[in-house]
């Protein structure tokens, strides 16, 4: 069943590397699109390739999602209550168009954030450039943001600050 609320909300899967500039790119892109959206903050790692990586005693990601990283998602959805129901982190371990095709099936992408001049930092030994299995999906790609809608380009080590009341608001 779906109410009209689920008809009109977009999935949408911004590529991360967990630093400021990633959170910015979310943030135009509900600018851009103006209608309530999941955001799924996306990093892709390859496979394990020995054992050594399959006992590795934690994910790849494990340092990246930090306070930091969590205090920028509580602000964007306290900055932007109406436009963004909901923010997540989501990763995915495979290096084959098929396996990505499964994971945006299986989380109900209907679109992908993938500007033009976006450029992939490497996070972890593992980390693999989502850019083209991207750019190989079906999904629509959201390439432009219009630049009157941007918001000023903030320090990429900049940790946004919340007051308490805020963070309560944010849902913490």
């Amino acid at each position: 069943c779906y109410n009209k609320k689920q008809q009109t909300m977009v999935n949408i899967l911004v590529p991360t590397d967990f630093s400021q500039a990633s959170f910015r790119l979310a943030e135009q892109a509900v600018k851009s699109l103006n209608r309530e959206v999941n955001i799924i903050l996306f990093h892709i790692y390859e496979m394990p390739s020995g054992i050594t990586d399959l006992i590795r005693p934690e994910p790849p990601y494990t340092q990246m999602i930090n306070d930091t990283f969590r205090q920028n998602c509580k602000y964007l959805k306290y900055k932007y209550p109406d436009l963004i129901n909901k923010i997540c982190f989501k990763y995915l371990t495979g290096n084959t168009q098929s396996v990505f095709n499964h994971f945006t099936d299986a989380n109900d992408i209907d679109m992908i954030v993938c500007p033009e001049d976006y450029v992939f930092v490497k996070t972890n030994k593992t980390s693999l450039d989502p850019v083209p299995f991207f750019k190989k999906s079906k999904i629509a790609l959201l390439k432009d943001f219009s630049k009157s809608k941007m918001a000023e380009p903030a320090d990429a080590t900049e940790e946004v600050q919340l007051e308490p009341a805020q963070v309560a608001l944010a849902g913490a």
